[in-house]
């Protein structure tokens, strides 16, 4: 395509003008994305778990919503730190929960589960072979068998099964927008 002499070429301004506009669009994206929001409309919600007056660690905390034809609340969950208190998490870590109305469900995390948090375990082929005498070198049947030993056993600190199932616990809880959203459950 030839240009007449007395017009000016516009491509370029118009190529910078589109790049310049695409990349104010990102940013907008971006610093919407970046909001304290999860884009969800969550809220914080912090549950604290104590037993006749004592705080209760690894306690996995379930909010499951009442109202199941109501698609826009979600589960949420959490689990308790060392002194029995967390910060529920719905989408993004720690971001909350939904506003409205939840039943609770909580399960105390057995101890000798939480031996299976060690990192040098997380290389383990469950499908290896036996490791030998090495102690020092995980043995996938030897944690096999401690976990099937382990789970047979009765749980001392477990509590009232009733408790882990939300829709029969009798737990619940209203998650509001402007409260501070902070419950407590004392199980005797």
């Amino acid at each position: 395509m030839a240009i007449e002499t007395g017009q000016t070429n516009t491509r370029p301004f118009w190529a910078i003008l589109t790049l310049v506009l695409l990349i104010v669009l990102l940013v907008v994206v971006r610093m919407v994305d970046w909001d304290a929001g999860s884009g969800l409309g969550t809220v914080p919600v912090t549950v604290t778990v104590l037993k006749e007056g004592t705080p209760i660690p690894n306690v996995s905390i379930t909010l499951l919503p009442m109202h199941h034809h109501d698609a826009s609340l979600r589960p949420a969950a959490g689990t308790t730190d060392s002194d029995g208190r967390c910060q529920v998490t719905t989408l993004r870590f720690d971001d909350g929960a939904i506003p409205g109305p939840y039943s609770v469900g909580l399960e105390k995390i057995p101890e000798w589960t939480l031996k299976f948090n060690d990192p040098s375990l997380l290389n383990v082929d469950p499908g290896a072979p036996p490791s030998g005498s090495d102690l020092r070198e995980p043995d996938p049947t030897r944690m096999y068998s401690m976990a099937r030993r382990e789970e047979s056993k009765p749980q001392p600190e477990a509590l009232p099964a009733k408790l882990v199932d939300p829709s029969k616990s009798g737990l619940t809880v209203q998650v509001e927008v402007d409260s501070p959203n902070n419950f407590t459950f004392d199980v005797r």
